[in-house]
């Protein structure tokens, strides 16, 4: 087990290098021996985000307003981080997360990465909402409180099937195929559940990094009904409209044949809330559309959405009150979907089929809900003996076990209380167990007593859970359970328990992160490269009349592929390329088309006369641009090195002869060269190549500048 001690700030902490807040490598540590503060610092990489500060155009100052729709609290807030979430891996650029974070201004901002290594608030999504409720409500009070954001999460990617032309293996597949379409739900302070699709900007004159765009509202009102309160009371009005929604989770996306002729493919996927103590679903049909006429590639798809409350699940939750977060449980081959929801003093399960899960009312009649009460632990084997825990659950997450590929719900409450469940715990009597990271929160909690002489009467408070590959992060803070509690802030701290799904770390500096060593063999270096090679060098139809791509790395394509590649298809296409060139642009390429038949040959540099010639003949030289100045020694040219210590771009096999055009490999430190510092006309086939080859072909590493 692995436990780290981090201070309570107003800031939060980020990875500074990588997409998560992740250990530093072993081969990063500089004098792990420390104790305390210093070791956790030697041991992560961390980065301080301020997020509580606005300028007056990102968070306007707002007057009082009339009692429905203001509140001293937003309005007055010193926007302490209420909630956050890393997107899905492909939104920011260079298919890293984007971090989303929701203060208690109500304001939710999307931070990145700069060029510069800073971590920037990049977008504000209220200032979407305010857009668009601008034609649509008149109120300008009521417009406000309909642009603050309660609580949000993002939805699972949702992934375009591959066409079968993409099925060749030069073919790479579409990023919305790879990655996905991204899409957020947020709820506001009306009630209202509004699903957005935000987009990464790639125009580089846009003035907004991010774009979103508003797909569906859904109004959700709570119901009073069953509550012990007359409907038509003063105070039933007073508690309707109070009622705001605090938790979110999203569910799978289901694919069914889509009704559109036109249509590519539709999806399914629900949203579940608790709105004040009740639960809401609302459902998504999501049909995506070629856009034909869209002339940027990196959108190729029109988003329609038809969103509405699902009420599949009847009145099966009318009784209960449902007052922690919710999550769901489920793989892509199981045929039925479970929602945990924390009910008061307990846990209460939703068992659906997957007819139920789509909307289907005839198939609700299968739903299954079962309260599971939590009780504390005293040693005793007789049930009905031991005390019930009444405090409120405060976080929950979903490991899977790489093992049996099954999920695992871990939650944790505010009073110290620990469970896990899986999805065919669901439905049976007894799905609650201890958790893996319970015995070390235990032995943590007692030393904080014994340092303190408290006699036992030490309470641990689960704030946060959150899971990543099988492995589950538990942060936990402790406290005096018979006294009143005082201490300073440089006191503060929150402590973080590492844990793999269904077992404890043994060892201390095994975290379990997955971080295989990428295959760097000559042999799998070769196999990458010919992918690349043969993704540039095979053209529709073998026209490269089409060919929109720079005639430079057409060439360094072929003479790699000729220097390096043992492939006979791509060696041919090589040639042909070739000839293509010495027909199109009037240069003598026979030194190069003579070698094509023999794998492995080295091609020299032309002589100064040489490319002299060439030059008076055609005005795109080629060459010229491809070896460097005239006049230099003859060299051999090598898929890595082009002249002297020049590297080549590990995907267009281009020079990279100036140090600030390049972008790394995180990971095994390939340089490429940056769409964003070549501006000749280099610029639109490194754009192109970019979004084909997002990330590291050798390692499949994230970039970065």
């Amino acid at each position: 087990m692995k436990q780290s001690t981090v201070k309570n700030d107003d800031h939060i902490f980020v990875n500074r290098a990588n997409d998560r807040q992740t250990p530093r490598h072993t081969t990063e540590k500089e004098g792990g021996n420390g104790s305390g503060s210093q070791a956790a610092t030697n041991t992560w990489n961390v980065t301080r985000i301020r997020t509580n500060v606005f300028t007056n155009g990102e968070w306007p100052i707002i007057h009082p307003q009339k009692r429905e729709n203001f509140s001293i609290g937003p309005e007055q807030s010193i926007t302490t981080v209420s909630g956050l979430a890393w997107s899905p891996p492909g939104l920011a650029k260079h298919r890293r997360c984007v971090l989303a974070v929701l203060t208690s201004s109500l304001l939710l901002s999307f931070y990145d990465i700069s060029p510069q290594g800073r971590w920037t608030r990049v977008a504000i999504v209220n200032d979407c909402l305010s857009s668009y409720f601008k034609s649509l409500v008149d109120d300008e009070e009521l417009r406000l409180r309909k642009s603050n954001i309660r609580c949000f999460t993002w939805c699972p990617p949702l992934k375009v099937p591959i066409a079968e032309q993409h099925a060749t293996s030069y073919t790479v597949p579409p990023p919305e195929s790879r990655w996905g379409m991204h899409f957020l739900s947020v709820t506001n302070d009306d009630n209202d559940m509004i699903l957005l699709q935000a987009r990464r900007s790639t125009d580089p004159t846009s003035t907004s990094s991010y774009s979103f765009e508003v797909l569906s509202l859904t109004s959700l009102d709570e119901h009073i009904e069953n509550q012990p309160v007359q409907p038509a009371s003063i105070f039933a009005s007073a508690l309707r409209a109070r009622a705001r929604a605090s938790f979110m989770s999203p569910g799978p996306w289901v694919y069914q044949q889509t009704k559109d002729r036109d249509g590519v493919c539709s999806a399914i996927g629900n949203v579940a809330v608790t709105l004040g103590a009740k639960l809401k679903m609302v459902r998504h049909v999501i049909t995506l559309i070629p856009d034909n006429d869209q002339a940027s590639s990196a959108v190729n798809h029109m988003v329609q959405c038809v969103s509405e409350e699902n009420i599949s699940y009847g009145g099966l939750l009318k009784s209960y009150h449902l007052t922690g977060p919710l999550h769901w449980l489920y793989t892509e081959e199981s045929s039925e979907i479970g929602l945990v929801v924390g009910s008061f003093a307990g846990l209460t399960t939703i068992f659906f089929s997957r007819a139920a899960y789509q909307g289907m009312k005839a198939a609700g009649k299968g739903n299954q809900v079962k309260e599971l009460p939590f009780y504390e632990s005293t040693g005793s084997d007789i049930g009905t003996d031991c005390p019930r825990h009444w405090e409120q659950t405060s976080a929950m997450t979903v490991a899977l076990d790489e093992a049996t590929q099954m999920p695992i719900l871990h939650l944790g409450t505010v009073g110290g209380y620990t469970a896990t469940m899986t999805l065919s715990g669901i439905q049976s009597s007894n799905g609650l167990s201890e958790t893996p990271w319970k015995k070390q929160l235990d032995t943590i909690r007692e030393q904080f007593d014994i340092a303190r002489d408290l006699g036992g009467y030490t309470i641990s408070r689960t704030w946060g859970l959150a899971s990543y590959n099988g492995l589950v992060v538990a942060a936990f803070t402790l406290h005096p359970g018979d006294t009143v509690e005082y201490r300073t802030s440089a006191e503060e701290r929150t402590t973080l328990v590492f844990s793999h799904a269904n077992a404890e770390i043994t060892e201390f500096d095994d975290l379990g992160f997955p971080y295989p060593l990428p295959d760097r063999s000559p042999e799998a270096l070769r196999r990458q490269r010919e992918a690349a090679l043969g993704y540039i060098l095979f053209t529709e139809d073998g026209d490269y009349s089409k060919l929109t791509l720079s005639w430079k790395m057409l060439y360094a394509a072929a003479c790699c592929a000729i220097v390096d590649s043992q492939n006979d298809k791509i060696l041919s296409q090589a040639q042909k390329a070739l000839e293509w060139l010495a027909s199109s642009i009037e240069v003598d390429l026979s030194d190069e088309i003579g070698k094509c038949s023999v794998p492995g040959s080295t091609i020299d540099s032309k002589s100064a006369e040489q490319l002299q010639a060439q030059a008076n003949r055609s005005s795109n030289n080629v060459l010229y641009a491809m070896q460097g100045s005239p006049g230099t020694p003859p060299w051999k040219l090598s898929v890595r090195l082009a002249i002297c210590l020049v590297l080549r771009c590990g995907v267009t096999f281009l020079a990279i002869q100036e140090p600030d055009l390049s972008k790394f490999c995180s990971r095994c430190g390939t340089e490429y060269l940056s769409e964003d510092l070549v501006h000749d006309e280099l610029e639109y086939t490194c754009r192109t190549l970019s979004d084909v080859f997002d990330t590291c072909i050798y390692c499949n590493g994230k970039f970065q500048a």
